[in-house]
């Protein structure tokens, strides 16, 4: 190697931890918004109740970005190769950010209850009944579905 175009080896030991530190934090970052183009091309895969996204992407289109993004994320991981900086490994296990996600639902449908609807006008009697039945009804499909992870995850191994 000559000195105009030292290796890869030489340019990473110019960067410091914190620069390396970002340039992985960036890298990834990207990588996430890659993954929610994702999630937006396959909007008609999604059982979503709510869907946030009208498709209008015709299949050859979706093959076209689909490959973009592949090309952007092997350019990530060339980024992080070529200056020597290692991906991370430790990754959060999906069962606990399945059981975090299921927490914040149980949350969310507690504040349905018709004692936290008040302040935004009084609530009739018969959709008081209403709106807590709803509530009982998600907040046990999601107690479920925990203990089933649970129960799966002590057969499996740690959470």
């Amino acid at each position: 190697m000559t000195e105009e175009n030292p290796g890869p080896s030489s340019s990473a030991a110019r960067l410091n931890e914190y620069q390396v530190r970002r340039v992985r934090v960036t890298c990834q970052y990207i990588d996430r918004l890659l993954g929610d183009i994702d999630g937006i091309l396959n909007c008609d895969a999604s059982k979503a109740a709510f869907p946030r996204f009208a498709s209008d992407i015709a299949p050859a289109q979706r093959s076209t970005i689909e490959g973009y993004i592949a090309e952007a994320r092997a350019q990530l991981v060339r980024a992080l190769e070529g200056q020597n900086i290692p991906r991370e490994k430790h990754m959060i296990p999906a069962s606990r950010a399945i059981h975090v996600t299921l927490g914040a639902i149980d949350n969310a449908a507690e504040e349905l209850k018709p004692k936290y609807m008040r302040g935004y006008g009084d609530v009739p009697a018969s959709a008081a009944t209403e709106l807590n039945g709803i509530v009982v009804e998600l907040q046990t499909l999601v107690r479920r579905l925990d203990q089933y992870l649970w129960e799966s995850a002590s057969t499996a191994g740690p959470m």
